[in-house]
């Protein structure tokens, strides 16, 4: 039930009426921020029960950038927010604790209920209910004040309930106060129309809190062009762009039907070069939208998805610089979700950076390591607790998975972490810092495959490895899929005698020994320009024209590929089995031996 925390639930008690906003028009101006959103200040937020966030509180710095990999939950934390704020303001616009979904002014969904962390809404009083609560400090006084908005499935379809409770007046009734946008929610890369007919304040307003405010993009350029407050906005964008920019507003309403909406970048531009809305560039419509939601609707929060998407590494810096500039001058705490290192790394020490993983918060302290894995490209592989971390450079490490779990490992014992250039100095010093700055400095063994290098090649390649104390693991055959084209592996795999699994393995060899000793000679010429000093052995030497490949010699990826073809041409596999579906026991007794080799030892561990 609701609670007078924000001022009840009749719309009586607080006369918020939008029908005197859509009656005045677009003449009715937003408040200022010095009458809107210094009245108090939002300190952290808690979710609970919503798409990907089982249970999450976050705290908020001035900007608070969420990061994490896809599906880490940095998306609904943004919704989140947005929703309950729409729920509770229509709950008071209408003056009702159940409400049709059709009068939300944002859903993510179209089906509220589905909303839900592993599982639908319920109507029950013990069923599963979203939650948002907001804390925070009141203007008025400095006592820490909580306000509740909690949403569930109403008992009739489409409905929505809302209960909203809170410790203080004051903080509840502005957060829910439905003639203002406590929140403004910028989704994404999000698109114009070609075309735009005139709409007043009102519509504009509606779909501002609807998460469409891109829809009527050129009637809220306008109305800042009214209100005198484009000059504004194009300081803004020039702080971000680094050159002059300037906007043209054309809407004549005895003639015209559409706003049209120009833009020029560079000094003294003539009109006729100003370019319309259709042909900015996307980093431009982007950070545009940005300014100008703040500019209008001057809100409380701004929730901003992804900002990075479309905007070059170097203007990303001077965006994080003007998002920092909107927080203190508009009084607006920004949150952000990022895929952007380069926010990161240019934010000042007022920002708080929360690492996301699986909807909950990895940590909101430790900025460095953040940044590092961020560049890395690992926040959604690793975590804090990451006790023994496998670095591959294969994309998909299905193998060494299949190997793992064949040796008895689970995924919480190790770690597997796809990354790209591991053989060079910047990746061994990157997880060096890695190691070094995570809670429980984790165990860091690189995976490469053997690419027919020779003992001697890999020592000298893993130096840059040793010195930094990371040990080196590399399979004895040329790569991980060729441990699943062995004749042990094809007997295990399909039941057949050794005999039959060592010919049809042979005949394989033969026709395909052509592109085979191709795949060699192009892995060795690569490998002997690293040895300019002539240490590295002839490729003729290695593999003699007429000779019988040995096992280190031949390149898996394409081995396995054909000798699977030809079982299932006769009749051995099926299309529900496959040699890559069992565990290769060669691979994973290499992986095992090397993973239970002493942790103590002072030297580094080579399985050459």
């Amino acid at each position: 039930m609701s609670t007078v925390a924000d001022g009840g639930s009749a719309k009586g008690d607080n006369d918020f009426d939008l029908g005197v906003l859509e009656n005045g028009g677009e003449d009715r101006e937003p408040e200022p921020p010095s009458q809107r959103c210094a009245s108090l200040a939002i300190e952290a937020v808690r979710i609970r029960n919503f798409k990907r966030i089982k249970d999450s509180r976050i705290e908020l710095g001035p900007i608070t950038y969420l990061v994490g990999g896809n599906n880490s939950g940095k998306s609904s934390v943004l919704q989140a927010i947005h929703t309950a704020v729409s729920c509770a303001q229509a709950s008071v616009e209408l003056g009702q604790q159940v409400i049709a979904e059709a009068s939300l002014r944002y859903s993510p969904v179209a089906e509220f209920s589905l909303l839900g962390h592993g599982a639908q809404y319920s109507n029950r009083g013990d069923g599963l209910r979203g939650s948002v609560l907001f804390e925070g400090t009141p203007v008025d006084n400095d006592v820490l004040s909580e306000y509740r908005i909690e949403m569930y499935k109403a008992r009739n379809h489409n409905n929505v309930g809302v209960d909203r409770s809170g410790t203080s007046a004051g903080f509840g009734q502005v957060i829910s106060d439905p003639k203002k946008l406590f929140s403004v929610y910028v989704p994404g890369l999000a698109g114009v129309p070609h075309r735009e007919e005139m709409s007043g304040y009102a519509a504009v307003f509606r779909k501002a809190a609807s998460g469409d405010a891109n829809l009527v993009f050129r009637n809220i350029i306008r109305l800042l062009s009214d209100r005198d407050l484009l000059g504004r906005l194009e300081e803004m964008l020039e702080s971000v762009l680094r050159v002059p920019v300037s906007f043209l507003v054309r809407y004549d309403p005895d003639r015209d039907l559409y706003v049209d909406v120009r833009l020029a970048t560079g000094e003294s531009v003539p009109v006729r070069d100003h370019l319309p809305v259709d042909l900015w560039g996307t980093g431009i419509l982007q950070i545009t939208q940005i300014f100008a939601y703040v500019l209008l609707f001057k809100p409380a929060l701004l929730l901003v998805d992804e900002p990075d998407s479309h905007l070059h590494p170097s203007r990303q810096k001077a965006l994080g610089v003007a998002l920092e500039r909107i927080a203190v001058d508009f009084e607006c705490k920004v949150i952000v979700s990022t895929h952007s290192r380069h926010l990161i790394t240019g934010a000042s020490d007022a920002v708080k950076v929360v690492w996301m993983k699986d909807g909950e918060v990895e940590t909101d302290s430790q900025r460095g390591l953040t940044a590092l894995l961020m560049d890395l490209g690992a926040l959604d592989q690793l975590d804090l607790n990451s006790r023994v971390i496998l670095c591959t450079e294969d994309e998909d490490p299905w193998a060494l998975r299949l190997a793992l779990r064949e040796a008895g490992y689970s995924e919480d014992d190790v770690k597997i972490a796809s990354f790209n250039g591991l053989g060079n100095k910047y990746t061994a010093e990157a997880f060096h810092e890695m190691s070094e700055m995570m809670t429980v400095s984790p165990r860091v063994i690189v995976h490469r495959d053997r690419d027919f290098l020779t003992a001697v090649e890999l020592e000298e390649w893993s130096r840059v490895f040793g010195d930094r104390g990371i040990e080196v693991f590399c399979p004895t055959l040329c790569d991980t899929e060729a441990y699943h084209a062995t004749v042990d592996h094809i007997v295990a795999v399909t039941g057949l005698a050794v005999e039959d699994a060592t010919r049809i393995r042979s005949e394989v060899l033969e026709e395909w020994s052509p592109q085979l000793k191709k795949k060699h000679r192009d892995k060795r010429r690569a490998i002997n320009r690293e040895y300019l000093d002539g240490g590295a052995p002839r490729t003729d030497e290695l593999w003699p024209d007429g000779a019988v490949p040995t096992e280190e010699m031949v390149y898996g990826k394409l081995l396995l590929t054909q000798v699977q073809k030809r079982l299932r041409d006769l009749g051995y596999l099926d299309k529900s089995r496959s040699l890559h579906d069992v565990p290769s026991s060669s691979l994973a007794g290499e992986l095992k031996a090397f993973l239970l080799q002493d942790e103590d030892s002072v030297e580094l561990r080579f399985n050459v």
